[in-house]
């Protein structure tokens, strides 16, 4: 276990190492922490040596000026100048807080950006100052068509937030594919199979081997492909990048050529339309009416979205952040390079 101090700052130390404005460094590196403390590794902390890659390949801009455009009232559109995706989309939600602030609702679209990590991180930025978040990307073509034998769209994630009164708030975030390409890396790295329903090989069919996967299945077929439609035209269409099968390969493309991937950002008042305090009070009945549901298994909890990684979050700002030997050995690989500390002296 790595304590999860140690870990942002490790990472942080690397970006500002490689060359990435302290700034963005901050971002990205909280951004990947706070993945990691949140049971998301697929999108944590073990995407540094990638990361660090890009930057020294000339994919990331690292030290990006960020251009900001209200075009109406409650619509803006910041060019991102291939930062990394996390810093990008931090700077867009904030400008959509501030609309909202004065109009009632912010939407933000972002261009030439590039993987911004969980979506959570920008969402719940709304949500702690009582409106409602949402945050979302599109992706890598990565997911199958339906009856076609390859992918189209990404698993372009989602992510809706909102205040509750007596916890951290409400928040769904997921990708439109029961597991991220990122994961499906991951179990190649750790041996495991994967699970049912979640990947196809190259002919279309569907695989539980991690080393023949090369595209994801939608959940619910065509109403997760649906969901994925809607994935391209808000992130894609609406902030002029490239959708479908021209956007381009986060691991296959050369690392000197920029992502150009789009982010949308939204913030709403609460109290625009009801009182702001009953609605976190009622929200929080809600969810406890759920997880009060009959449970089917005595020892798994009926779980409201959001409540596992509250429960990740939890342990692991208690216990650490697991970080597999393989990952640990490429860190080590990074702190020769950059003169740094290793994060773990022994493992």
């Amino acid at each position: 276990m790595v304590p999860e101090q140690e870990a942002y700052e490790y990472v942080r130390d690397a970006f500002v190492s490689a060359g990435v404005d302290e700034g963005v460094a901050k971002d990205t590196a909280r951004g990947m922490w706070f993945a990691s403390i949140r049971g998301v590794d697929s999108h944590g902390i073990r995407l540094l040596p990638h990361y660090i890659e890009e930057v020294q390949g000339g994919r990331i801009n690292p030290s990006p000026e960020f251009e900001f455009e209200q075009m109406a009232g409650a619509i803006g559109r910041l060019n991102a100048d291939h930062a990394f995706g996390h810093a990008a989309g931090k700077r867009a939600m904030e400008h959509a807080i501030e609309m909202a602030d004065e109009v009632g609702a912010g939407h933000v679209v972002v261009a030439n950006s590039s993987h911004c990590g969980s979506m959570a991180y920008f969402g719940l930025d709304a949500a702690e100052e009582d409106m409602i978040g949402y945050a979302s990307t599109h992706s890598t073509s990565n997911t199958k068509t339906p009856n076609s034998t390859r992918p189209f769209f990404g698993n372009n994630p989602i992510c809706v937030t909102a205040p509750m009164a007596d916890e951290e708030p409400f928040c769904f975030d997921a990708a439109i594919t029961p597991i991220t390409f990122n994961e499906v890396k991951q179990r190649r790295d750790s041996g495991q199979q994967l699970p049912p329903s979640a990947a196809a090989d190259e002919n279309g069919e569907e695989t539980l081997d991690p080393h023949e996967a090369t595209q994801l299945l939608p959940i619910g077929d065509y109403k997760g492909f649906g969901l994925a439609m809607v994935g391209d035209i808000m992130n894609g269409l609406l902030s002029g990048m490239p959708v479908g099968r021209d956007i381009s390969s986060m691991f296959g493309d050369p690392m000197d050529e920029h992502r150009r991937l789009g982010h949308y950002f939204s913030a709403v008042q609460v109290d625009a339309f009801v009182d702001v305090e009953e609605f976190k009070q009622d929200l929080q009945e809600l969810a406890e009416d759920i997880r009060e549901e009959p449970r089917k298994d005595s020892d798994t909890p009926v779980h409201v979205p959001g409540d596992p990684e509250k429960e990740a979050k939890a342990e692991r700002i208690e216990e650490g952040i697991p970080v597999p030997k393989h990952t640990l050995e490429r860190f080590d690989d990074i702190a020769e390079e950059f003169d740094l500390e290793p994060l773990v002296e022994e493992y």
